[in-house]
């Protein structure tokens, strides 16, 4: 009879413990359940405050800021490439004053000093095809000194003619280029002394031995302490059977635009 006590009472706990575990599990499935009812809302709002935040980022990631920073990494390098040109260009002009400094002590120990010209602007009023030849006819005259001979230049340093005729407010200028007109020139880097002669319309040939080199893009200018170039070489013809070759050229400076010229007084 103890025996089947004892046998009741076990069963009674074992079912007493089930029991309350199964309100344990049932209170925490509740629980579960509140949880998420009332983290939710907030879960949402946490959802709709970080959308933007990863909006951005993944904006950043598959946009053009990192190409911005490319983009800014190539204007750097560019402008380094640029910073060595402008030095080296600086380099140079320094290295051309030197040598420009040089030049003038050589002529100042030579007794050459350079002087400077006066000049005086003259405008073009009558000019080719309006006047015959090569001439150009000027609004100054003795009334500015101008006297015949005087030599005449355009663009600052391009000999083209020379005065020929002068009236009191006028002058009559004849150009290198004239046919038939003879100007002594050099020709090359050797200074070789020869005879340029118009052939009309700021053209020009020169006559001289086949033995002397010369080549298309060597300058010619005319004979001066100060340097200036007169034209430069774009053509050479001569046959197999002459002793002498021709070299064609022409004046840098193109009459028919022309407004200004300085004559030297």
């Amino acid at each position: 009879m103890k025996m089947n006590y004892l046998l009741k009472s076990s069963n009674f706990e074992d079912r007493k413990r089930n029991a309350r575990r199964k309100v344990l599990w049932v209170v925490i499935i509740l629980l579960i359940i509140v949880v998420i009812m009332i983290t939710r809302p907030i879960r949402n709002t946490l959802f709709t405050v970080a959308s933007p935040i990863w909006k951005l980022e993944s904006g950043i990631l598959n946009s053009s800021f990192f190409d911005y920073f490319k983009s800014k990494q190539s204007l750097i390098n560019e402008r380094v490439v640029m910073e060595q040109k402008l030095f080296m260009a600086g380099s140079l002009m320094a290295e051309n004053e030197i040598l420009r400094n040089e030049n003038e002590t050589l002529k100042d120990l030579l007794g050459r000093k350079e002087i400077i010209q006066n000049t005086v602007l003259a405008a073009i009023i009558v000019k080719p095809p309006q006047t015959p030849y090569d001439m150009l006819t000027v609004d100054i005259g003795e009334d500015n000194n101008v006297q015949i001979g005087d030599k005449v230049i355009a663009n600052a340093n391009v000999y083209i003619g020379e005065v020929s005729e002068v009236y009191p407010h006028s002058a009559k200028i004849i150009l290198y280029s004239t046919p038939g007109h003879h100007l002594p020139v050099m020709l090359g880097l050797d200074s070789v002394s020869v005879e340029a002669v118009g052939m009309g319309g700021g053209n020009f040939n020169i006559f001289l031995p086949r033995e002397v080199e010369v080549q298309e893009g060597d300058v010619i200018v005319v004979p001066s302490i100060t340097p200036n170039v007169f034209g430069i070489v774009e053509k050479v013809n001569f046959k197999e059977t002459d002793s002498f070759q021709t070299v064609l050229f022409k004046s840098p400076v193109n009459i028919s635009e022309l407004s200004l010229v300085e004559i030297i007084i």
